[in-house]
């Protein structure tokens, strides 16, 4: 399945199924069996385990096109997940990154994985813009696989992570590179850390969608041809192949910090080509789109945030 978070006609968001070009209210979908679907991605998986059933008698109706539904490029997506509980990204995850920022190849059997957290409200969708900050001159891209959670995990092996894994979908971690506030401050201790972590935060920071492709149909998250553009121009091209640590290993890894719960989202790493290296951050106006096989296309605008942060 491919699932959406949309805009309806009355202006509420609702959880929708992408089919054939075309988008099935899910909730809509319960109503033909007079059975209850939730209209919100949480929720929906959440209660997965128990929904499946339904979803899978609901195919007939599909097939047979007697169910309601409106053609996808005329409805308003939003970020499939639009308030994810906690959004984890990982620093560092391509040897190709790695060496494009100075740094040398890494040994995976002898360090561990640097995750930080993004704030749950700093999420865009497709087709939404992406806000310059004024408190930075240098805003970046990072095309990355996005992997949401399914079900709670605590202190779960590699071999078993996947079970817990409910999708994927595109991700980009937007990164303003540099603070104009560190030009004014005393230094201390750890302030490249915590600027570099700030620069993370901002609203719109977390671009997502265009939607969440269930665990099914992806067959190897190891093996997705991953391309991001600005403008038409190719800047990034990789293979969630060459992770350092792969998706099994991201989650088992962060499953022994804190319990992983439905809706959660992992960002897992951006390969070579971002604008740092070379220092074409991006300006209003860019046009930014990131692709993974089997996961669509992310488009989103470039925009100065006219409100002043």
């Amino acid at each position: 399945m491919k699932l959406v978070t949309y805009m309806t006609p009355a202006g509420e968001s609702s959880l929708g199924l992408l089919r054939g070009g075309r988008i099935y209210d899910i909730a809509g979908l319960g109503n033909l069996l007079g059975v209850y679907l939730p209209a919100n991605i949480l929720e929906f998986l959440e209660n997965s385990s128990e929904i499946r059933p339904t979803m899978e008698a609901i195919q007939s109706y599909l097939d047979a096109g007697v169910a309601p539904s409106w053609p996808a490029e005329g409805v308003q997506l939003l970020a499939p997940i639009p308030k994810p509980g906690k959004i984890l990204a990982v620093a560092g995850n391509f040897q190709s990154h790695i060496k494009e920022g100075g740094g040398q190849e890494v040994d995976k059997t002898r360090i561990t994985p640097r995750f930080f957290l993004k704030p749950s409200n700093s999420t865009v969708g497709p087709g939404g813009l992406i806000l310059r900050p004024k408190l930075s001159p240098a805003v970046d891209y990072e095309l990355e696989l996005g992997v949401v959670i399914g079900a709670h995990a605590h202190s779960v092996s590699p071999a078993d992570a996947l079970d817990y894994v409910a999708g994927y979908t595109i991700f980009n971690d937007v990164s303003a590179r540099r603070l104009t506030l560190a030009e004014t401050r005393d230094e201390r201790p750890w302030d490249d850390f915590f600027d570099w972590l700030n620069g993370k935060w901002f609203d719109t920071f977390s671009a997502m969608g265009p939607y969440v492709a269930t665990a099914d149909e992806i067959a190897d998250p190891q093996n997705l041809a991953m391309r991001l553009w600005v403008n038409g121009e190719l800047r990034q091209e990789g293979n969630t192949g060459q992770m350092i640590f792969n998706v099994a290993e991201l989650v088992a890894f962060i499953s022994q910090f804190t319990t992983l719960e439905p809706g959660d989202v992992i960002a897992t790493g951006t390969p070579a080509g971002v604008g740092d290296t070379t220092g074409r951050y991006l300006q209003a106006g860019d046009v930014v789109v990131g692709a993974i096989q089997g996961l669509g296309e992310l488009r989103n605008i470039v925009a100065d945030d006219i409100l002043g942060r």
